[in-house]
């Protein structure tokens, strides 16, 4: 039965819907203007001064303004929002940093980057110096305590440097984490170090960062060796199969919620906004976090184990470094015509596709590969005495523990 206060109910009731609707979607209005001001000016505090303007306009679309419905209605629009970027951006967590030690040197490069070191030496008989390439982009704590003594007692002096924005390193603006600067870091060091000529070991994105170096400086190194490298060009990889360690990575973004929304935010666009709002420590650590729940050897059981705590991790590093990587030119060409001797480590439950590994052996007309069983991505830490004598064997001119593996299809399948 319809009487005379039934429109003024439906008044109210409309007004209400469209008050609540204003606050909520004022919220999204605060991002989407926090985010914009943030990557346009680098200035924290003038966007959150902007977001909560945009959002107070909207929130109080159809109030008296000065009211206190129109206060109200701002508040709750404001503290919605307040507290959801908090969350996001604001909230901390721990890290762990790069542990002390008096080991620890700095070269001050002629590229602007100040890179922290540490060599390890004993009875240096080879002119060589071997770097150690780690991956990430901005991972530096790899876990190879075990992988390089080998070196070091076959008369090497091994170089184990944290790449700029990770580790002790110097950070950069976002927009200066490059291929380009990383190559060039690389070879600001030869050029410390006042050799002709240096031996790489490069491990994921450190093997990728290796091909570069080469690509971009022929002649440069002696010899290099590429552990579980990522992928040289976006078309090296398979047919789009998930490799045997591959299942456990594609589940945990979802379980890292926070990192995944800040690392889509960076690769859309939004790194400046994101590198704006949410300090370094709380970001690295956010990187640290989700990397320390992987499970870099799964389909391999407990064969390989964990060797180091993720520690000094560089997330805008590893970002911007990955979308500079994802628009450089496809080295590729240069590079099957270098007549570098490359040693290629493929392990049996890498969670990177095989294309991508025997991509290396194809391309350079040098190379060898030697095949690990039992291990996953992190193979020099899974296995360091397998994966120290073929790469002591390999850089001295004697003869691999195994025959080169040749074929085209991989061993495990």
């Amino acid at each position: 039965m319809i009487d005379a206060t039934t429109p003024g109910r439906f008044r109210k009731l409309l007004g209400a819907f469209l008050a609540a609707a204003a606050v909520l979607v004022a919220v999204p209005f605060f991002f989407a203007a926090l985010l914009v001001t943030a990557g346009a000016t680098g200035n924290a505090i003038l966007s959150y001064a902007a977001a909560a303007l945009i959002a107070s306009l909207i929130a109080t679309v159809g109030a008296r303004r000065g009211s206190i419905r129109a206060g109200v209605r701002a508040g709750l629009s404001l503290a919605m929002a307040a507290g959801l970027s908090w969350a996001w951006f604001g909230a901390p967590i721990t890290g762990t940093a790069m542990p002390g030690s008096a080991a620890v040197r700095y070269w001050d490069l002629p590229t602007g980057s100040r890179i922290a070191y540490v060599r390890m030496a004993d009875k240096v008989t080879h002119p060589e110096p071997v770097i150690m390439v780690h991956g990430g982009p901005g991972a530096p704590s790899s876990g190879n305590d075990e992988f390089a003594p080998h070196l070091v007692a076959a008369g090497f002096a091994v170089y184990d440097y944290q790449q700029v924005g990770s580790g002790r390193s110097s950070r950069l603006e976002t927009s200066e984490y490059t291929v380009a600067r990383h190559v060039a870091d690389l070879e600001a060091i030869r050029q410390k170090l006042a050799v002709p000529a240096m031996v790489l070991v490069g491990s994921s994105w450190g093997g990728q960062l290796t091909a570069e170096y080469l690509a971009a400086h022929p002649g440069k190194v002696a010899k290099a060796i590429v552990a579980s490298p990522g992928a040289m060009s976006g078309d090296s990889f398979g047919d789009g199969s998930p490799a045997p360690g591959g299942q456990d990575q594609s589940r945990q973004p979802a379980a890292h919620r926070r990192f995944a929304a800040t690392f889509f935010l960076g690769q859309v666009g939004g790194l400046r906004a994101a590198a704006t709002l949410m300090s370094d420590r709380t970001a690295d650590a956010l990187y640290q976090q989700f990397v320390g729940s992987l499970n870099m050897s799964s389909g391999c059981g407990a064969a390989a184990e964990v060797h180091a705590r993720p520690a000094g991790y560089g997330l805008w590093a590893n970002i911007a470094t990955l979308r500079s990587a994802a628009k450089t030119a496809d080295p590729r060409p240069k590079l099957r015509h270098d007549e570098t001797p490359l040693l290629v480590l493929r392990a049996q439950c890498d969670y990177l596709d095989w294309e991508v590994t025997r991509d290396y052996r194809d391309t350079f007309p040098r190379a060898v590969m030697q095949t690990i069983d039992g291990a996953g991505h992190t193979v020099l830490a899974d296995r360091p005495d397998e994966t120290g004598a073929a790469a002591v064997a390999f850089l001295t001119g004697k003869a691999l523990p195994d025959k080169p593996y040749l074929a085209a299809e991989e061993p495990w399948s």
